[in-house]
């Protein structure tokens, strides 16, 4: 996939570990962050849409946008792959 410098791949494992302990607003947060310079970044995008599904009160289908376009811009990434999967068990 496209690499991240430092910075902002520090954001990107934050924004993985924060998901993973249910910190969605930290997790979105992060996200965004990563966003804001690589606005077409697959990972990140990806990821965003999967902290939106999780969140109440977020919509579902701006969530699986997210997913789609996050695999569209990298389709040889196992991390949007592997999102792509959660969100359609």
């Amino acid at each position: 996939g496209n690499q991240l410098p430092k910075k902002e791949l520090d954001q990107f494992r934050n924004l993985v570990k924060f998901y993973e302990t249910k910190q969605y607003k930290k997790a979105l947060k992060a996200a965004e962050n990563v966003l804001k310079k690589y606005n077409d970044h697959g990972e990140t995008l990806a990821m965003k849409g999967l902290v939106l599904n999780a969140m109440p009160g977020k919509s579902k289908e701006e969530a699986k946008e997210f997913v789609k376009l996050g695999l569209r811009k990298d389709m040889r990434s196992h991390v949007c792959w592997h999102v792509y999967g959660l969100l359609h068990r």
